[in-house]
């Protein structure tokens, strides 16, 4: 596999990273959580599966978001509405039984969203925070550059970004055009100790500090 893409963090902080199931291997779900791992704050997992809890109760929620390279916008979505108050036994059950089509407008599985062009590849941001998309198509972005904040917009269980990186602008075939990438540092939680990664690929289950 081709690692030569060297990209600089989407997000800053401590994040799990998740390649759940439907996903392709290369397209990544980013996860705020705390030194023990955790994505909520002052609720705990059993709430969450058992009743309902707010977006708010999660570390991801409103976090800045940023430009991994430098770049130019082509697609940005900031007028889907997110759901706010979250139960995860019945967002699962929903999820399965009226998930969305894989199919055009991206917005419908995306949420609020953002693509760059950088040379020719084409990152993707999605499940952004309505309101929160600072960029519009045609804006020239440097790296570490705000986009927008993570949300709960689209087709999301808890807010979180999804992130992955294309050959081409369009997200359609969903997740045939994506290319392997490694973030230029970071350190990865191993046990209860910390380990400096550069240039690392990311991995399902990985507890990082970016």
């Amino acid at each position: 596999m081709n690692q030569s893409l060297i990209l600089n963090p989407p997000v800053h902080g401590q994040w799990a990273i998740m390649n759940p199931p439907g996903h392709a291997k290369l397209a990544f779900d980013f996860l705020a959580v705390d030194d023990n791992k955790s994505p909520y704050k002052d609720v705990s997992l059993l709430r969450h599966v058992a009743t309902t809890i707010t977006v708010e109760n999660t570390l991801a929620w409103d976090q800045p978001v940023f430009s991994v390279m430098d770049g130019t916008v082509i697609a940005a979505s900031n007028g889907a509405v997110d759901r706010e108050r979250i139960s995860m036994a019945r967002d699962l059950f929903r999820l399965m039984l009226f998930g969305p089509k894989m199919v055009p407008p991206f917005s419908a599985l995306g949420g609020n969203y953002v693509i760059l062009k950088c040379g020719d590849i084409y990152p993707l941001y999605a499940h952004l925070k309505k309101g929160s998309v600072c960029v519009r198509p045609g804006d020239i972005v440097r790296s570490g550059d705000l986009l927008g904040r993570v949300g709960n917009s689209g087709s999301s269980i808890q807010p979180h970004l999804h992130f992955q990186v294309m050959n081409s602008p369009e997200p359609f075939p969903l997740f045939k055009n994506l290319v392997p990438f490694v973030i230029s540092a970071a350190s990865r939680r191993n046990e209860k100790q910390w380990e400096h990664v550069v240039c690392g690929a990311l991995k399902n289950g990985d507890h990082l500090q970016l």
